[in-house]
């Protein structure tokens, strides 16, 4: 586990095989009034109910994989931002791929917030990576950096949450790396494993580190959303339901 991060324990009343924290944070900088919403949680569940999720089918070399193919179609991605460049409010998602409680607001609830406010060109996601779980936290997320070169990391974003094994058990495995690299429309599977060793992605990676420990980041998934001239304000989610992220973002998105 990496210097300066926490796995925080769970309050008293939190459901068996569950572990969360949630914390509010208020940040400013740049000028821009920034709203940030967090919710710190850690789960010791394994990936069970992820046989729930859709299959994959495209071709027989990406069979077995779960994920929808049509979740990102008709958004823009530019490296690590999902959403239209000229979008008004920019929400930023820390996440560790091993996290699974990143997974649940991968395959539960960012579907809703796609439909609500990124297609539409409302707001736009970066994702930022962080690797304080284990080596396979650290193998996937190079990978996300070698996509986001073809501007296709949050397709193996998704597909990674998807078919998330249980924490620092090897489930990153090379197949797995090569079946979502083929399961991708736009992306060279080949050139994207080729390229996640580069020392670029290493530097990336730290980037981010300090990204989180300036704004305050002590677990995963955390979530901070900005517009430049909204007046500074504090909310923390309760849970990872889409209904918990909409007075954060109506508010950022009112002038």
């Amino acid at each position: 586990m990496a210097s300066g991060k926490k796995r925080v324990q769970a309050p008293s009343g939190t459901p068996p095989g569950r572990r969360a924290s949630r914390r509010t944070l208020l940040l400013a900088g740049g000028g821009a009034a920034v709203v940030v919403v967090v919710l710190v949680a850690v789960s010791v569940l394994s990936s069970s109910g992820k046989d729930s999720q859709p299959p994959l089918v495209t071709t027989a070399e990406t069979s077995g994989l779960a994920g929808d193919p049509k979740l990102l179609d008709g958004i823009p991605q530019h490296g690590l931002v999902l959403g239209s460049p000229k979008a008004p409010v920019t929400m930023v998602e820390y996440a560790d791929l091993q996290c699974p409680y990143c997974a649940e607001f991968a395959t539960g609830t960012l579907p809703t917030l796609l439909d609500e406010y990124v297609r539409p060109g409302k707001v736009k996601i970066e994702f930022r990576g962080l690797a304080f779980v284990g080596d396979d936290s650290r193998k996937a997320l190079r990978v996300v950096l070698a996509a986001a070169e073809q501007n296709r990391a949050w397709n193996v974003i998704d597909l990674l949450f998807a078919n998330q094994g249980e924490e620092n058990k090897g489930w990153v495995t090379d197949d797995l790396l090569r079946r979502v690299g083929g399961a991708i429309a736009g992306l060279d599977g080949a050139k994207m494993l080729s390229n996640a060793d580069k020392p670029l992605h290493e530097e990336q990676m730290r980037e981010m580190d300090r990204e989180a420990q300036t704004d305050g980041v002590r677990g995963t998934p955390t979530f901070t959303v900005a517009r430049a001239g909204v007046p500074p304000g504090q909310i923390s989610l309760a849970s990872l339901d889409a209904a918990a992220f909409r007075p954060a973002l109506d508010a950022a998105l009112t002038p």
